[in-house]
Formats: C-alpha cells, structure tokens, sequence
C-alpha cells in the first residue's frame, strides 16, 4: 500500500522524497510524478541494482516488473501488470504508532531488532500471523513471517474511508514513509538485523489478498536474488 505518485492515495506508504528508479550502473535521479493515465512499461529480464537505496541492492527480475521506488530508506518493485502486488523493501523501520488517527511517528518502547519487531507485530490484535521462521538472504540472517488483519477488525485509519487497517512500520526518519495494513491484504515479512546498523525488512506484499498464492511464485525467486553492498 502507498501514496505520493502512484495510485492508492491514501493507502499505506507515504514516501515524502523524491523517487528515482534504480538499474546496474544508475546514478540516483529524481523522478518526476508520473501520470497516472500512462501505460506501465515494464524493464526487460536481466540483473539490476539500486539506484538511491542504501545500502545498494543488487537483484535479478523477470521480464515484465518495474521499480517502483527507489529511495534511501524504501524500494519497491511490482509487476507492471498490477500494482496491487509486489515487493517492498525498507531500511530500519520502526514499528509505527497505534494511536487511532495513525500518525507517521513510531510506537513508543518498541526495540528495533528483527526479533523485537517480530515480537511486536504477532503481537497487534488486529493481525494475523504466522510462527517465525529464520531465514537468510545476500549474508544476513533474519526472521520470516506472514501476516494478515484478523477477520472482522473494526478499527480504520482515518483516511481508509472505513477499511480495517493496522498501522505497521513508519521511517526511521520522520515523515519519510509509512506502511499500513487494510483490508484483505496479505504479507510476507522477512526483517533481517544488519550488524551493527539496524535491519532490512522485505516484504512479498498483495494489496488484493487472494493475488499472494501466485505472487508468491513470481516474486521469492526475486527476493532470493537480492545481494546487499554492504562492507
């Protein structure tokens, strides 16, 4: 889920920097709003690597998907058949705040860790999740799990027009993103502790929750891809 150049507006991520798509060799750019009415052109089969995203990642995908973000602290990429699926990477989240008008600012007394937000997120009563399972990707070692809001959940963002939502992640720096769960969506989260410099969370993510089986299939070869410039 997001807002700011693409379509949800009022959904999920807010990204409040410019976004510039990243391939082998790019330098960041920012990125222009794109018009909405355009055709989504998708990048042909082959290896990429971030553009603004910190620290770069390196990653292999399918012909047909696009970037569709690239920042500092968030990438995103999706299939250009839907926007309502795709990937979603972000640096050193925090778990964001319960208050019931979602601010973008952090749950207070929250750690950091992948752990700690592990712990944190099957323990919202508004979600649904899996056991934790570890997991490793590109050197890092990390914990994997899914996630969904509990049937009949009441509570809505302000702005949701009345879907059930779960606020989950904000920016480690205010205002620069947030992620919020509504509706039928379905997640797979896998949070990795990056020694010594906060964590990494990639998120196999269908807006539409009955699209996962099969985004499932085309994007964890994608993930598993994903090589991170670290030192």
């Amino acid at each position: 889920m997001r807002s700011v150049s693409v379509n949800r507006s009022w959904l999920g991520l807010l990204v409040a920097v410019a976004l510039g798509a990243g391939c082998a060799g790019a330098s960041p750019t920012p990125e222009p709003t794109p018009d909405p009415t355009a055709p989504r052109v998708g990048l042909p089969a082959g290896d990429y690597r971030s553009s603004a995203f910190v620290p770069p990642i390196s990653y292999t995908l399918p012909d047909g998907w696009l970037v569709s973000g690239d920042a500092p602290d968030y990438l995103g990429l999706e299939p250009v058949a839907s926007d309502l699926v795709g990937i979603h990477v972000f640096r050193s989240p925090r778990a964001a705040s319960q208050d019931p008008a979602c601010p973008i600012t952090p749950e207070p007394g929250v750690g950091t860790t992948a752990q700690e937000l592990v712990e944190w997120i099957r323990a919202r009563p508004g979600l649904v999740t899996g056991e934790p399972i570890a997991v490793s990707l590109g050197g890092l070692a990390g914990l994997q799990v899914d996630a969904a809001i509990v049937d009949g959940w009441g509570p809505s963002c302000p702005f949701a027009n009345g879907l059930p939502t779960v606020p989950l992640f904000v920016g480690a720096a205010d205002t620069s993103f947030r992620w919020i769960v509504a509706g039928s969506e379905r997640l797979r989260l896998e949070i990795f502790d990056v020694p010594g410099s906060g964590t990494i969370v990639v998120d196999i993510d269908a807006f539409d929750g009955s699209l996962m089986d099969d985004l499932l299939v085309s994007a964890t070869p994608i993930v598993r891809s994903m090589r991170f410039g670290l030192p």
